[in-house]
């Protein structure tokens, strides 16, 4: 597919999650995809463990938007920069849920094959998020002198 349509199909899927149309998100996940992220127990297989995922995610961040700060594609690759905000409602991580509003960034780069995402890696600023949750206390940085 021409890299505009890919910057096109990611364009949706942001859309669909938006909306909450879980339905039209996994329709355009391959039955052969893999997925990885830190804060998944393992692979992510198939619409499947999309679905379960993303019902984990959603059910920590009911609120969750995700906005995107930059589409570029490469080929059958598509690598999307976002930004998310949510208020931190159910457990995520092992964290029970704190009320917290939070927002954090994102990279994701998906492999795309005739329309669907056939593999991808999500790389997220974990470190802010469990920081604004209140799990994690990183030293102030100080200016070299």
């Amino acid at each position: 597919m021409a890299e505009e349509d890919n910057i096109q199909i990611a364009q949706q899927q942001i859309a669909a999650l938006n909306a909450r149309d879980l339905d039209q998100y996994l329709s355009r996940i391959d039955a052969s995809y893999v997925g990885e992220s830190e804060t998944a127990p393992g692979p992510i297989l198939g619409p499947e463990g999309v679905r379960q995922t993303l019902d984990t995610l959603l059910g920590a961040f009911p609120d969750l938007h995700l906005e995107a700060e930059q589409i570029l594609a490469s080929g059958d690759h598509v690598i999307v920069r976002l930004r998310l905000t949510a208020t931190h409602k159910g457990t995520f991580a092992g964290i029970a849920p704190t009320n917290r509003s939070v927002s954090w960034r994102g990279c994701n780069v998906v492999e795309l094959r005739n329309g669907k995402a056939i593999q991808a890696r999500v790389y997220a600023d974990n470190a802010s998020l469990f920081q604004q949750l209140g799990v994690l206390s990183l030293p102030k940085a100080t200016a070299a002198g």
